[in-house]
C-alpha cells in the first residue's frame, strides 16, 4: 500500500475513533448543559417572580377569592408556576424533578421550589419545565452536534488527504524519475524542489550511489568492450593457424581430432566474445536508428531464417501477424536479432512435436509482439535474472542459457521497448515486446 494511502487511512481511523468517543459522550454531556440552562432559566423565572411581589405586592398573584392559591400553565403544559400560602415556616430552597397531575395527566417537571415570608406569612413558590419538552431539545441539540462533528471529520479527512498529497509530491517525483532509468548510463542527477529535509537527504543519497552504480557501470563497459576487441585479434590468429595445420595430410588422426575439438572451443570463445562486444557497441549507442521496420516483415524473415532448425528439432513454427506495424528510427540488424534469439531458444527449449507461434496485434499502448512456446518452460525464481549476462541460468534438462538473452534485453532497451516473461514450468514461456504507440505507426 502506498504511503499516501496510508496516512489518509491513519487519519480517517483515528478521526473515526475520536467520533466515536465523542458519540458516547455528547449525549449525557448535552443532557448536563441542558439541565443546567433549564436551571438557570428556573432560577431567572424566580427572581422576575420575586421582584413582581416586591413591587406589587403579594395581591397580584394571590386575591382573597384564590383561597391562598395560584397556579398558571402555559397552553402545552410545558411550564407552570404556583403560589401556595403555608401554615408555617419550612425552609425550601431546591431544584429537582418532580411528577405533578395536569387535567387527569402525569407529566414530569424540573422544579424549582423556594419558601419566602410575606407580611408575616409564608408562601411555598414552585416553578416548574417539563423534563419531555427539555428532552426534545437535547435530543435536537445532540442531533445536530452530531451533524457537525461529521462535517468536521470529513472536512479534515479532506484537508489531510491534500495535505499529505502535496507533502509527499517530492517523493512521488523521485520515484517517477527512478522508474524512467531504463539503465544506469541514462541516469542524470537532479536537485530537488522541497523544504523537506528528508526527501532532500534521500534524492541526495540516491543521486550519489546512482553517480557511483554509473561509474563502475561505464567503466565495466568500457572493459567488455577493450577486452573484446583485444581478444578477438589473438583468437582469430591462433584459427588460422589451427586451419592451415589440418590441411597438412600426413597428421595423425588423433591429433586432427584434437585441434578439430581446438577449433571448436576456440569457435565458441569468439561468439562469446563478439556478444560482449555487440552489447558494449549498442549500450555506448555506435549503431544507427535510422530504419522503418515492419514488424511483420521482419518476423517472417525471422521465421524463414529459422526454418531449418525449427524443422530438425521437430517444432512447429508459426507467424500469425494479421496488422502491419512499422518502427520508424530503428536499426533491422539489431531488431532481427533481438528476435532471432527468442525465437530461437523457444526452439532449443522446446518439446518433440512442440509449437513455436510469432503473434503480434494492436492494443492500447502501442504494439504488442509475442512469442510463444509449449517448452520446458522457466522457474518463477529464475526469471528475475533470465536477462543478467553476470548469472547463468541452467535448464531443466542441463543446457544453459547464454548471452543470447541479454543481447535482446539491450536491443530492446536501445529501441525503448518493454519486455515481459510469462512462464509455466512443463507447459511453455511467452515473451512479449510492447513497442509504445509514440514510436510506430500502422502501415497504411
Amino acid at each position: 500500500m502506498r504511503l499516501q494511502s496510508k496516512l489518509t487511512l491513519f487519519s480517517a481511523a483515528s478521526k473515526a475513533v475520536v467520533l466515536l468517543l465523542l458519540v458516547l459522550v455528547i449525549p449525557p454531556l448535552v443532557h448536563r448543559v441542558a439541565l443546567h440552562n433549564t436551571d438557570d432559566r428556573l432560577i431567572q423565572k424566580r427572581e422576575q417572580v420575586l421582584r413582581i411581589i416586591e413591587e406589587q405586592g403579594i395581591e397580584s398573584f394571590i386575591s382573597e377569592e384564590d383561597n391562598g392559591a395560584y397556579g398558571s400553565y402555559n397552553l402545552l403544559k410545558e411550564e407552570f408556576i404556583s403560589l401556595e400560602q403555608i401554615p408555617e415556616a419550612v425552609a425550601v430552597d431546591t431544584i429537582e424533578n418532580s411528577l405533578r397531575k395536569v387535567e387527569g395527566e402525569v407529566v414530569e417537571y424540573r422544579v424549582l421550589s423556594l419558601t419566602f415570608e410575606v407580611e408575616g406569612n409564608f408562601y411555598l413558590m414552585e416553578i416548574g419545565r417539563s423534563l419531555a419538552t427539555i428532552g426534545e431539545n437535547t435530543d435536537t441539540l445532540q442531533q445536530y452536534a452530531l451533524y457537525f462533528l461529521v462535517a468536521v471529520v470529513l472536512i479534515t479527512v479532506f484537508i489531510d488527504l491534500t495535505f499529505s498529497k502535496i507533502l509527499l509530491r517530492p517523493l512521488m517525483l523521485i520515484i517517477r524519475r527512478l522508474q524512467r532509468i531504463g539503465h544506469p548510463g541514462a541516469f542524470k542527477p537532479q536537485q530537488l524542489q522541497t523544504t523537506t529535509s528528508d526527501f532532500l537527504y534521500l534524492n541526495n543519497t540516491i543521486n550519489n550511489m546512482m553517480g557511483q552504480i554509473q561509474a563502475a557501470f561505464l567503466k565495466e563497459k568500457e572493459f567488455i568492450g577493450n577486452v573484446s576487441h583485444e581478444l578477438l585479434t589473438p583468437i582469430s590468429i591462433l584459427q588460422t593457424r589451427l586451419e592451415n595445420l589440418l590441411t597438412d595430410p600426413e597428421l595423425p588422426e588423433h591429433i586432427l581430432i584434437k585441434m578439430v575439438e581446438n577449433q571448436k572451443t576456440l569457435h565458441r570463445m569468439k561468439s562469446i566474445i563478439q556478444t560482449l562486444l555487440l552489447i558494449s557497441r549498442i549500450e555506448n549507442e555506435q549503431y544507427l536508428k535510422n530504419e522503418s521496420v515492419d514488424l511483420k516483415i521482419l518476423a517472417d524473415e525471422v521465421a524463414e531464417e529459422i526454418a531449418e532448425r525449427a524443422e530438425v528439432k521437430q517444432v512447429g513454427l508459426e507467424v500469425n501477424i494479421s496488422e502491419d506495424w512499422i518502427l520508424p528510427q530503428a536499426n533491422y540488424t539489431l531488431l532481427f536479432t533481438m528476435l532471432f534469439n527468442v525465437v530461437n531458444n523457444a526452439i532449443k527449449y522446446n518439446k518433440p512435436d512442440g509449437k513455436v507461434t510469432i503473434e503480434g496485434h494492436v492494443n492500447g499502448k502501442g504494439y504488442a509482439l509475442k512469442v510463444k512456446d509449449t517448452g520446458i518452460g522457466i522457474d518463477a525464481e529464475q526469471i528475475p535474472n533470465l536477462f543478467n549476462r553476470f548469472k547463468r541460468l541452467h535448464a531443466p534438462d542441463g543446457e544453459s542459457h547464454g548471452l543470447g538473452l541479454s543481447i535482446v534485453q539491450t536491443v530492446a532497451q536501445f529501441h525503448r521497448i518493454k519486455l515481459k516473461v510469462l512462464s509455466t514450468p512443463g507447459e511453455g514461456t511467452t515473451f512479449t515486446f510492447l513497442f509504445p504507440k509514440a514510436e510506430a505507426v500502422i502501415a497504411s
